[in-house]
């Protein structure tokens, strides 16, 4: 299960990272912290979320991001009480969403470049 990014992370910079550790699941990361925690979610619902972050909208749904006013985003899972937030610099989000843009990070074809 090889970790990928978003292409528009420079390299060697932080960002959102994701991986399919099994058929119909995603698990969500941070590279500024490789063995933090995670969320593993269905990838319908992963999927949902780039869609919203594509539209630029806020109907999020089983994961929510907040934007707290200095920038960056925090990411949950609102299904699990126990979930952790991760927490991601605004030029996290901003490589992030191009990549979102660019459908690099897609369930089923997460395409960005591997983390290393």
């Amino acid at each position: 299960m090889r970790w990928t990014k978003s292409s528009y992370s420079s390299t060697g910079a932080t960002c959102v990272q994701v991986r399919v550790p099994r058929a119909g699941a995603v698990e969500i990361g941070d590279t500024k912290d490789p063995h933090g925690p995670t969320l593993t979610v269905p990838a319908r619902d992963w999927d949902h979320f780039l869609d919203q972050v594509a539209r630029g909208t806020t109907g999020f749904a089983r994961l929510r991001a907040a934007f707290p006013p200095g920038g960056g985003f925090t990411l949950t899972d609102t299904a699990d009480p126990h979930s952790p937030a991760l927490v991601y610099t605004q030029a996290e989000w901003d490589a992030f969403k191009l990549g979102v843009d660019a459908g690099e990070l897609r369930s089923h074809d997460p395409r960005g470049v591997p983390v290393g």
